[in-house]
């Protein structure tokens, strides 16, 4: 069984270039301060790894596939850094899921506690303890099981922490069955932490979204601002029903619940730049950042377009509205299609992330955009490495990238490697100097 971060959605893409930007610049055409720290196998080694890595204080990588392990229901896994940049990463399996655990994991995020927490397709949020020995296992908890009927279903990106370690997310499915999407609109969640040892977490839709006007299918995870505000992207719903990014503010008072706000409604009069599937990300002014699977240059993709990044400027006046623009498009040539995973920025204020298709060789990009010197609005495109649709290299950089040791960026493919026997490969762990 094959797991998709988008279940029956193969895709597009979409994006919008400027007369600076250098379409196509090769960093590093297939090499150059990249390479594969590891190729998963299959069987029990696990296959289709789903979630960007985490990296904890070390340097070590924790992540998931979504098949394979012991039972074939996924696993998570560890990669320990070598002590050198050049030195071999050890890769450990440090759960696989059974059948009373649900399986098929998409996510793993590391609390300040130490532990591992996670959701997986089987509509479960789970936690993993370290052992407490060194021939002990890890041990797996399940916090939480979703109700696809009212606390929505297919929860997709990383869980996020709020201070106090409660865990946040989104659901794609589920919640309000009747918004005019079948399998629902999807919701909004939090689990919080027990306040005593030995208590359950509790689980509460923090809002369950209806479509129009105020979105339809959060594929991506949320992300907290500063302040406390979750902001995520649909991709549906919004005004035109191209899809939306929202903002949900916490309470004010108690007893009050949290409150959405619409920041911004995709729609075809702009390029057809729709489909914001991607998670968003802050630079250190508080300015938004996103991705989208659709739109931009007409001439790509028979007039779907490849994806666009695209940046939202808070107002300075209260509850006015943000100000969109588009800061590259994507033209499917050697600069990528369909951005959509997770982006990190660079103390200089450049943006790093991954293509799913496109590239040289079709297999996706990693990339980096930089703000244009002469303040024009427009960025500039560097490839940093194209992926070769092959075996061996990885392709489908699905999920974006990280920041790991060495300050070197870690993503995952989900197709290629070798020696998994599985046609197309089992998926791979790389690294790359910026």
């Amino acid at each position: 069984m094959k797991i998709s971060r988008h279940p029956g959605k193969w895709i597009f893409g979409v994006m919008t270039l400027a007369t600076l930007v250098i379409l196509g610049a090769t960093a590093n055409a297939a090499g150059n301060g990249y390479r594969t720290i590891y190729r998963f196998q299959g069987g029990s080694d696990g296959r289709l790894p789903l979630a960007v890595p985490v990296a904890d204080r070390n340097g070590d990588l924790y992540g998931t596939t979504g098949n394979g392990g012991a039972y074939n229901l996924g696993t998570v896994y560890k990669l320990t850094a070598p002590r050198t940049r050049a030195g071999k990463w050890t890769k450990t399996v440090l759960h696989s899921f059974a059948s009373n655990e649900g399986g098929y994991p998409v996510s793993v995020m590391l609390g300040k506690d130490g532990n591992l927490y996670g959701a997986d397709h089987s509509q479960n949020i789970f936690e993993l303890m370290p052992p407490t020995s060194p021939d002990s296992p890890w041990k797996y908890a399940l916090l939480y099981t979703l109700n696809p009927n009212g606390d929505g279903s297919w929860p997709e990106g990383r869980l996020v922490f709020d201070a106090d370690g409660n865990l946040y997310g989104a659901a794609h499915q589920g919640g309000d069955l009747g918004c005019g999407v079948n399998g629902g609109c999807g919701t909004a969640f939090e689990l919080k932490r027990p306040t005593r040892k030995g208590g359950k977490w509790h689980f509460k839709v923090l809002h369950a979204f209806t479509g129009k006007p105020d979105g339809a299918v959060p594929y991506a995870g949320a992300t907290f601002d500063g302040s406390g505000n979750l902001y995520g992207t649909t991709s549906g719903g919004g005004s035109y029903d191209w899809g939306a990014v929202y903002r949900l503010n916490p309470p004010k008072k108690k007893g009050q619940g949290w409150t959405e706000t619409v920041l911004y409604s995709f729609d075809t009069t702009n390029n057809n730049i729709i489909r914001p599937d991607g998670p968003v990300a802050f630079d250190s002014s508080g300015n938004l950042y996103g991705t989208t699977a659709f739109g931009g240059d007409p001439n790509c993709q028979g007039g779907y377009g490849c994806g666009v990044v695209f940046e939202l400027v808070p107002s300075t006046q209260k509850d006015r509205a943000w100000t969109y623009a588009t800061l590259y498009e994507f033209h499917g040539g050697n600069d990528g299609v369909d951005p959509q995973g997770y982006m990190v920025f660079d103390s200089r204020g450049n943006l790093y992330s991954t293509t799913y298709l496109g590239g040289k060789a079709q297999g996706g990009t990693t990339f980096r955009l930089s703000p244009s010197v002469l303040g024009s609005g427009s960025w500039m495109e560097a490839v940093l490495h194209w992926f070769p649709d092959n075996k061996k290299d990885g392709y489908e950089p699905e999920e974006g990238i990280t920041w790991g040791k060495w300050g070197d960026l870690y993503g995952v493919t989900l197709g290629g490697g070798t020696g998994c026997g599985q046609d197309g490969g089992c998926g791979t762990v790389f690294e790359l100097q910026p």
